[in-house]
């Protein structure tokens, strides 16, 4: 059956296929009259929906719009099918005009032009043969918020795992520390500073130098950031101990012995500033406060300690006391 019907559209010659004579006469005849019957089609009336796309002017700069007006309205049209397509394709290239100046407020931060304003302009806008019956959609909404400016600090959120023997050494600081932030009044009232998403590293070994992109971030799509890029700087050193035997000190002109009269103190120091950290800059110093003498054991506080280093222990934290008579 295959092959019979294989032969009647299909003639086979030197080894060549290619259709037959009866079969190009009857495709040809499929074709017209497809073509006939769509030219028939499009001669005739017909009731249908066209969409024009909008373009909006005149919008205050002193607010901005938090929600955005619809892109386009939908129209009902009367008229042939020829004047239809070809009133459709012409639509798709202009966008109608308007004028958001001219909208109506609805309630707070929200406004709405009635489309029945656009009447005149759809009329203006159609071909004279193309029958305008009516405007689907009753009005056009958009919210908007006034757009207020705020200087805000930026803090960073950097999450840091080191290396054995590695951390930070000092502040992470932000170059400018300080951005200009413009967007909607009732977001930014809300803010009291900005921070960049979490930027996480592990086994860090080294210092960071980060660039970051406000633009890039979803959180401030609906804000302008000025400037837009900031740049990060994480300071990591490599670290080791260093420790003294610190004299005992106290805070009152009292005559007192301690037990013992010196403190261990172990520091974790960066190795670029080992030699800076000096046993004559730190004290060891205990509290005099009132009431002092009805304790066991009095706890010993560092001072001079700078920015660089940290205090890792105390041994011992806490000494015995007797007072001299």
């Amino acid at each position: 059956m295959k092959n019979k019907i294989k032969n009647l559209i299909f003639d086979s010659n030197k080894g060549k296929i290619k259709l037959n004579e009866r079969a190009s006469i009857f495709f040809f005849c499929l074709v017209l009259a497809t073509f006939f019957w769509f030219l028939s089609s499009l001669s005739k009336e017909y009731t249908t929906n066209l969409t024009i796309p909008l373009e909006y002017t005149s919008f205050n700069k002193g607010f901005i719009l938090l929600e955005e007006p619809i892109d386009y309205i939908e129209i009902q049209v009367s008229g042939n099918g020829f004047e239809l397509l070809g009133e459709q394709m012409s639509l798709n290239r202009n966008s109608l005009k308007v004028n958001l100046g001219e909208a109506m407020k609805l309630g707070k931060n929200r406004f709405g032009i009635p489309t029945s304003k656009l009447k005149n302009k759809i009329y203006q806008y159609l071909d004279k043969d193309i029958r305008f019956e009516r405007i689907t959609s009753d009005s056009i909404l958009f919210k908007t918020d006034k757009r207020v400016i705020r200087k805000l600090k930026v803090i960073p959120d950097v999450d840091l795992s080191f290396e054995s023997s590695y951390n930070l050494m000092g502040k992470i600081t932000v170059n400018p520390i300080i951005v200009e932030v413009s967007g909607p009044e009732g977001q930014l009232d809300s803010l009291q500073f900005i921070t960049t998403d979490k930027l996480k590293f592990d086994d860090v070994n080294d210092s960071l130098t980060l660039t970051y992109n406000f633009a890039k971030d979803e959180r401030f799509k609906s804000l302008d950031i000025v400037p837009e890029q900031i740049s990060i700087l994480v300071p990591v050193d490599k670290f080791t101990e260093k420790s003294f035997e610190i004299p005992i000190s106290w805070s009152k002109d009292i005559s007192i012995r301690t037990f013992p009269n010196k403190v261990k103190v172990v520091f974790l120091v960066p190795l670029t500033n080992y030699e800076q950290l000096m046993e004559q800059d730190i004290a060891a110093i205990v509290n005099l406060e009132d009431g002092f003498q009805n304790k066991k054991k009095l706890k010993v506080n560092i001072d001079g300690i700078p920015d660089f280093a940290k205090l890792l222990r105390i041994e011992p934290e806490k000494i015995e006391f007797i007072i001299k008579q």
